[in-house]
């Protein structure tokens, strides 16, 4: 499916099942990825909805990346908002997880299938997610610098400004960071085997294309969400 049709359908899956995992995470309560950690500070330091506060860091990234000079997509400006409002709708309907072997499990597999989303989402070719996007906006601005470690400022940043809010850090926090990196690079790489390299990289913005070049060539270049 490479329609517009099937891009859209395509974007919209891998949004709902990345949001459909961050739901477990939470309710696994052992501690969110970097990113998560912001969003859980601010809904709690805000008092507002979890999903309200994904819309509202979305939007602020949005503003940074536009500052930056980053090119955003239509699924850049779609996601943030589809995504927070997927998650206040699923997480009334998900349970507390139990057990700690069991909550272990599901920020696991969460995390494995989190990935997944996110990959169908950059298969999508509508625009990088929001915090894709400012990555690539500040290696614009500083190509001395390698990908991975301006990624790895930007985590640290979100984790201490989550923490300092009141966001939940945990053992959850470091398997999602350990994981999700080598997790993307499984399913990029799947979806690269599957679709002739030249097509697979015509699907993306140019700015794109190179970075999943690196993401599929070394995961080091693939950094924790």
């Amino acid at each position: 499916m490479t329609g517009a049709m099937g891009r859209c359908l395509i974007l919209v899956l891998g949004s709902t099942l990345s949001t459909v995992c961050y739901a477990l995470t939470i309710r696994a309560s052992l501690g969110l990825g970097p990113l998560f950690v912001a969003q859980d500070g601010l809904a709690h330091m805000a008092g507002i909805a979890i999903g309200t506060a994904v819309m509202a860091v979305g939007v602020a990234l949005i503003v940074v990346a536009l500052l930056l000079g980053a090119k955003l997509g239509p699924g850049t400006l779609v996601l943030p908002f589809l995504s927070g409002a997927t998650l206040d709708l699923l997480l009334p309907h998900i349970p507390e997880v139990h057990g700690l072997g069991l909550r272990l499990f599901v920020v696991i597999i969460s995390t494995w299938f989190m990935a997944l989303g996110g990959s169908l989402i950059i298969r999508a070719a509508l625009g990088a997610a929001a915090y894709d996007t400012v990555m690539l906006g500040l290696h614009g601005r500083f190509r001395r610098r390698r990908i991975a470690s301006i990624r790895a400022a930007m985590e640290l940043t979100m984790l201490i400004c989550g923490w300092l809010m009141g966001g939940a850090v945990g053992i959850g926090t470091v398997l999602t960071a350990a994981l999700i990196g080598p997790a993307m690079q499984f399913w990029l790489r799947g979806f690269a085997t599957n679709a002739p390299s030249s097509t697979w990289l015509r699907l993306l913005p140019a700015h794109r294309a190179q970075l999943v070049s690196q993401d599929v060539a070394d995961v080091s270049d693939v950094s924790a969400r």
